[in-house]
């Protein structure tokens, strides 16, 4: 019975362990291509010789972009 116990402890330990895995990842990339919208967002505008009016919000990733004439 013991030895029942350990394996399915351990299935649920590898079962959590591959979630949490797949969750960071995810997460990773989705922090990775905001920030490359943000760089290409703000570089596009200074080449454009505009004024960059942004509003981010980092715990959510949401933003707010603005390219106006200076």
């Amino acid at each position: 019975m013991k030895k029942r116990s350990q394996t399915y402890n351990w299935k649920i330990t590898l079962v959590v362990t591959t979630i949490l895995l797949v969750f960071v990842t995810l997460y990773m990339s989705k922090r990775y291509f905001y920030h490359k919208e943000m760089r290409l967002l703000t570089e596009s505008c200074m080449n454009a010789d505009g004024k960059i009016i942004l509003e981010t919000n980092d715990l959510t990733m949401d933003y707010s972009f603005t390219c106006e004439d200076k």
